[in-house]
């Protein structure tokens, strides 16, 4: 059953991860022989950088660091439907309905 008059929280937050990529030098070497960077720690590190930058190095290591909250907001059911729409535009075609139950399921393992 609706309540026309319900009001939601809205807590937008961005969660966070350390990546580390390693990659031999004797490897980025071979990317551009022409410039010997084997005494270069300079330039190791910014043909490094360059390649992680241009996602072609395979992650190393990751570990979540967790959620830090941008805003929070309360919306009314029109302006919170609206927002679903928008963030999960490939349901959009649900009913009202659907979309105010899958909203009314807010807790994690239920």
């Amino acid at each position: 059953m609706q309540n026309k008059d319900e009001r939601y929280v809205v807590v937008t937050a961005i969660s966070s991860f350390r990546q580390r990529y390693t990659i031999p030098v004797s490897e980025l070497q071979k990317l551009n022989p022409e410039v010997d960077i084997t005494n270069n720690p300079g330039g190791q590190i910014e043909w490094a950088n360059d390649e992680v930058a241009m996602e072609k190095v395979k992650e190393f290591s990751q570990h979540w660091l967790g959620e830090q909250i941008c805003d929070t907001m309360i919306l009314d059911e029109e302006r919170v439907l609206k927002l679903f729409d928008r963030d999960n535009d490939y349901l959009s075609t649900w009913t009202t309905q659907q979309k105010l139950d899958y909203i009314n399921k807010w807790k994690e393992n239920e």
